[in-house]
């Protein structure tokens, strides 16, 4: 290990020399100016640099089947609260820790949970983010820093900011263009701003009102944000205008506030159980009841 600043070291052993020091005493190493090379292995109960210098640990890696890493952090411990790297800063004009790399098919941070069979790590997460407040210790006073942020700096990202499988699917994706995939299957890109995949849930969406009857469970709005189509707090649903029979080319004849029906693709046949149907023919509107019976209501 090389060093180009002062140690101070509790006590430490390089190669066959072993320095041990007491308590407010400087170590041989303290009074070393420039590089000190130690060719052996250096143990010491602390390490500590000072004066505005930087430490560095640098390893060079050629082979792709050994990994020698620059820095490894164990803690050994298999009890109590310690952990193995604790960082901290109390700079708030930057952050606290940089990390960059340059990986083709590896994550530049990768994370392994090692987990408990018997599920007794239920409590835990691979990440857990937690956000607090100084000088606050109730919930008058939330920071208003975010959770998690992805931006760019060289143009949009040409892969996913986000890709979450547990299933076999997609079960969570939202693509570089924004567009969000639930379910879909692995790599495919959803046919929509949105697309949910049911897969085997019994329900694909599922929303429940509130309390506020003023309140909407979905609002529909066209292009200049006109309110076009309203699923109310009832379960109700309300329409500017509704069109039956077609999935493009609506016409109204110029109405506003009204219903259309397109003529009939195919005119029932059967007669309808527990009810009847409501069809347009030839521009008239039928009406086919349970008997069979055809009731024209009104004319072409």
């Amino acid at each position: 290990m090389t060093s180009t600043r002062r140690l101070f070291l509790g006590a430490f052993t390089a190669g066959a020399v072993t320095v041990a020091t007491g308590a407010g005493t400087a170590s041989a190493a303290e009074q070393a100016e420039g590089d000190v090379t130690y060719p052996g292995e250096v143990l010491a109960r602390n390490f500590r640099t000072e004066g505005g210098t930087t430490s560095t640990f640098r390893t060079v890696s050629t082979t792709a089947t050994s990994k020698l890493h620059a820095l490894t952090v164990h803690q050994a411990g298999v009890a109590g609260n310690g952990v193995a790297l604790n960082v901290v800063s109390h700079n708030p004009n930057d952050s606290a820790m940089y990390l960059s790399g340059t990986e083709k098919s590896r994550g530049t941070l990768k994370i392994l949970h090692r987990g408990h069979a018997d599920a007794s790590d239920a409590g835990a997460a691979a990440i857990s983010v937690y956000l607090d407040t100084d000088g606050v210790t109730d919930e008058s006073g939330g920071t208003a820093a975010q959770g998690i942020f992805v931006t760019h700096s060289t143009g949009p990202t040409r892969g996913n900011l986000l890709t979450l499988r547990n299933n076999g699917v997609d079960d969570l994706v939202v693509k570089g263009s924004g567009a969000v995939g639930i379910g879909v299957a692995i790599g495919a890109t959803p046919r929509g701003r949105v697309e949910i995949a049911q897969r085997t849930s019994p329900i694909g969406l599922l929303m429940q009102a509130n309390e506020d009857s003023a309140s909407r469970l979905i609002e529909i709005r066209d292009r200049t944000g006109t309110a076009k189509l309203r699923v109310l707090n009832s379960g109700a649903l309300a329409a500017q205008n509704a069109m039956f029979g077609v999935t493009s080319g609506e016409s109204y004849g110029g109405g506003d506030g009204v219903i259309g029906i397109r003529n009939a693709t195919t005119v029932p046949t059967s007669d309808p159980a527990n009810g009847g149907v409501l069809y347009a023919e030839g521009g008239a509107l039928k009406w086919r009841g349970p008997s069979g019976a055809v009731t024209e209501i009104g004319s072409a």
